[in-house]
């Protein structure tokens, strides 16, 4: 006759049991070298988790964002910077026409109006598919200085923008949560119109005799065109390293964030393994005390 066991043993199959499923989520973590392969198994930081893998994927997005308008600042810093060096030479040109106490100047339209059509092309640079000083209008050629759109100005002149074919939309991006970055330009912008037009009217003018006043007109409009595109030079350099902070911000955010992430779902294998080690042991221990208690009998108990 058995000795009423059934008590002992209901108690040690559910410690058995209760082992045996440790055991299993031990095995997966030192499998898998993370806490639970979804969020029921760490649901007290499911929130938590959840919160933060939808701002590190926010942060990713700004960051790249802000990655790819730095691209878009660089090439405007660099045709600003062609721009410079066009417009430089020209008004060398001019000065020495000016200075040369002659009154026949040979070369000087065909070097202003090549001048002209070097900076139609740098206003109609395009980059990853869009004309960039178009405004908004991004697949429109912004400038055309051809004479049937763009026709010889005369001296006194005035402003001129018939040669822009985009809109007045400055490009800007929200690169965080509350900032947005205004960082784009237009081709009929004070400072390329005025070199626009300064090279037109010296491209037309009359080289013989010189139209000393043209020449000076276009002087003038060349030095305030400098001055402008000086401007956004600093701007552009500004932007840049604005951006450059941006995604330093999301850079860390993303690393401290990855790093909570890591510390709430992921296991020390180590650990995990010297606790797998240890459960088997108890699970072992569990079917020795439950087979023993399943041979028990009133003889055994009595003698």
């Amino acid at each position: 006759m058995r000795v009423s066991t059934s008590a002992m043993q209901q108690s040690l199959i559910s410690q058995m049991r209760n082992v045996q499923t440790q055991l299993n989520t031990a095995s997966e973590q030192s499998t898998t070298g993370i806490k639970s392969t979804n969020y029921a198994g760490v649901a007290d930081q499911a929130y938590v988790l959840t919160s933060l893998s939808a701002e590190i994927s926010q942060a990713t997005s700004y960051a790249d964002l802000a990655e790819s308008i730095q691209s878009r600042v660089d090439v405007y810093y660099d045709s600003l910077s062609t721009m410079t060096d066009v417009l430089t030479d020209m008004l060398s040109d001019l000065s020495a026409a000016q200075s040369s106490g002659t009154n026949t100047v040979i070369g000087l339209n065909d070097s202003a109006q090549s001048a002209l059509d070097t900076m139609a092309t740098l206003l109609n640079t395009q980059y990853e598919g869009r004309y960039l000083y178009a405004g908004s209008a991004t697949d429109t050629v912004p400038v055309t200085v051809e004479s049937t759109t763009y026709g010889a100005i005369t001296v006194p002149s005035s402003t001129d923008t018939s040669y822009y074919a985009g809109n007045d939309d400055v490009s800007s991006a929200r690169v965080a949560d509350g900032m947005t970055v205004d960082y784009g330009m237009t081709a009929d912008m004070d400072m390329f119109e005025n070199a626009l037009r300064a090279l037109n009217i010296a491209a037309n003018a009359s080289m013989d005799p010189i139209d000393s006043d043209a020449l000076s007109e276009a002087t003038s409009l060349i030095n305030s065109a400098l001055d402008g595109i000086g401007e956004q030079q600093t701007r552009m350099s500004s932007v840049h390293a604005q951006l450059e902070s941006v995604i330093d911000m999301h850079t860390d955010f993303q690393l401290t964030a990855e790093s909570m992430v890591s510390d709430l779902s992921e296991v020390d294998i180590a650990e995990a393994m010297v606790r797998l080690d240890t459960l088997s042991v108890q699970l072992e221990a569990s079917y020795s005390a439950v087979a023993k208690v399943s041979d028990l009998s009133l003889f055994d108990y009595l003698r």
